[in-house]
């Protein structure tokens, strides 16, 4: 049975936290202060051991039953799963890892957690009405998250991520363009740290949909969005 953290500090739940975005988020929970336990959601080992870190395997995210438990006392969920299109053999199972996946741990937390921040990692470019497959899928994720009644649900639309190290394309084009260009990416601590405040941030409330300038700008100690941009 999961312990209750939430009257030393905050705890967070995080999915995701193997890959570039989440790997940043991971980070951005065990530097921070306020949160007292994360725990992540995940099908294999993080290689990664921290005082505040519990990790949960789960061998299917959409069928969450049997790790319900570990979300009870939670504040926030960072949702960071997800894969490129090139990782799919096409929509329905790239709609399953981003629809069905963060709809299950959306509806599984908010039993479990009523008063629960959901966060979802979604993408620069994503529109209901785009011509790309993945734009489309994002955008019905978002839609279908707002549906469920969290106090506070929001949105975020990095543009491209750095990662710790970039390798292939990454390395030749992502990693100079972002000195030339920085408004076309941004780092992965900072998607981070980024949605861990909006996650602990309780000024806000209803929907709030934020792209990268936005969570450039709220780093710097701007307030959340009184409004979704998206």
């Amino acid at each position: 049975m999961a312990e209750d953290h939430s009257s030393q500090g905050h705890v967070v739940v995080i999915f995701g936290a193997t890959g570039t975005a989440g790997s940043g988020a991971l980070q951005a929970c065990l530097a921070d202060p306020a949160v007292s336990e994360v725990r992540a959601i995940t099908r294999r080992p993080l290689g990664v051991s921290h005082p505040k870190l519990r990790e949960v395997s789960c061998s299917d995210f959409a069928n969450l039953s049997g790790v319900g438990h570990y979300f009870k006392g939670v504040d926030c969920c960072l949702f960071c799963l997800g894969t490129s299109v090139r990782n799919v053999e096409g929509e329905d199972e790239y709609r399953k890892i981003h629809v069905n996946y963060p709809l299950a741990a959306a509806r599984t937390l908010l039993a479990e957690s009523p008063a629960v921040t959901f966060v979802y990692l979604s993408g620069a470019g994503t529109k209901r009405t785009s011509w790309m497959m993945w734009a489309r899928v994002k955008a019905e994720a978002e839609d279908q998250l707002a549906k469920l009644g969290f106090v506070r649900h929001a949105n975020v639309r990095p543009t491209g991520i750095l990662p710790a190290q970039p390798k292939g394309a990454e390395r030749w084009l992502l990693a100079p363009l972002a000195k030339l260009i920085p408004a076309l990416t941004i780092d992965r601590m900072d998607v981070g740290r980024a949605m861990l405040r909006l996650g602990l941030d309780k000024s806000w409330q209803g929907t709030r949909t934020l792209e990268s300038s936005d969570l450039k700008t709220l780093l710097k100690g701007a307030p959340v969005p009184s409004a979704s941009v998206g």
